[in-house]
């Protein structure tokens, strides 16, 4: 019953905020006297608030402390050591070595030798001897059988070649053999044994003690004051300043133009429906 009651008052509403009634100063739709009208407006107020912040800080603090300190002192200590000793002695040796012996003699060789032998000959030849004669040879000839003419003849020198008999010597050279002999060095080695006698180094090794001192390091710690600078940490608490920003809605009074320039009546119906002026916009509240 109750569900149907709320309905019904929801449609009627409905009707009356879809069907605007008539003004009644003026008794016309919309109304014509300018009546102030409201803008909601989000703010963003700043407010401080105040919040602890830690910091750190160091201090200085010298602290005296015993710290080891190590101090090293030798000791000497004795021991015995073998060292070996070497010891060279010289002993005689006899040894049997070969040796060469050279010897020379000369033996009596022969050879063949070629001597040249010269040998004069004479040989008989013929030389022809140059030999100048005159003789009377005629100048002209006739044209036709080429005979000469008689009376006119010319004497002229003619050289003759007259075999001469001649007796010439004639030198050969030949060579004949002949054997000769010479005396050549024959060398001969023969090794003969003999007894040297000779110093041979030996070397003996013998150990020997020895006493040896060694210097042992003994370290021994002592304890010595000193000073150590720190650095201490230490936690500050503050307060800090912090400004924050709420958001706040207002409702702001908005100013329209006027009548000639006001807007047409299917814009102007929502303003119909704006809240009473008496509405005042709530006080924000204040967070810390």
């Amino acid at each position: 019953m109750r569900f149907r009651v709320s309905l019904a008052t929801v449609a009627c509403l409905l009707t009356a905020a879809s069907t605007a009634s008539a003004c009644g100063t003026c008794h016309k739709t919309p109304c014509a006297i300018a009546q102030p009208a409201y803008q909601c407006v989000t703010e963003l107020v700043p407010y401080t608030v105040y919040k602890k912040q830690w910091r750190t800080e160091y201090d200085t603090v010298q602290k005296t402390v015993m710290r080891k300190v190590p101090v090293t002192n030798y000791v000497d200590r004795q021991r015995v050591v073998c060292k070996p000793v070497y010891d060279t002695v010289e002993v005689p040796v006899q040894r049997v070595v070969c040796k060469p012996i050279t010897e020379t003699e000369y033996v009596t060789q022969n050879y063949t030798v070629c001597r040249p032998v010269q040998t004069t000959t004479q040989v008989q030849s013929c030389e022809y001897v140059p030999t100048t004669q005159y003789v009377t040879v005629p100048v002209k000839k006739c044209g036709l059988h080429h005979k000469s003419a008689c009376g006119e003849c010319q004497v002229v020198a003619k050289t003759c070649y007259t075999p001469v008999p001649t007796v010439k010597d004639v030198v050969t050279t030949t060579f004949v053999r002949e054997t000769a002999s010479r005396q050549v060095p024959v060398t001969r080695t023969r090794y003969v044994q003999e007894v040297v006698n000779e110093v041979k180094r030996c070397t003996t090794k013998r150990m020997v003690q020895e006493v040896v001192v060694d210097r042992v390091p003994v370290t021994t710690w002592t304890c010595q004051p000193e000073v150590v600078t720190k650095q201490v940490p230490r936690k500050v608490c503050e307060t800090v300043a912090v400004t924050c920003y709420k958001k706040v809605n207002r409702m702001v009074p908005v100013a329209y133009a006027p009548a000639e320039y006001a807007a047409p009546a299917a814009y102007a119906a929502p303003q119909a429906v704006a809240p009473a002026p008496q509405a005042a916009p709530a006080a924000p509240s204040k967070q810390g």
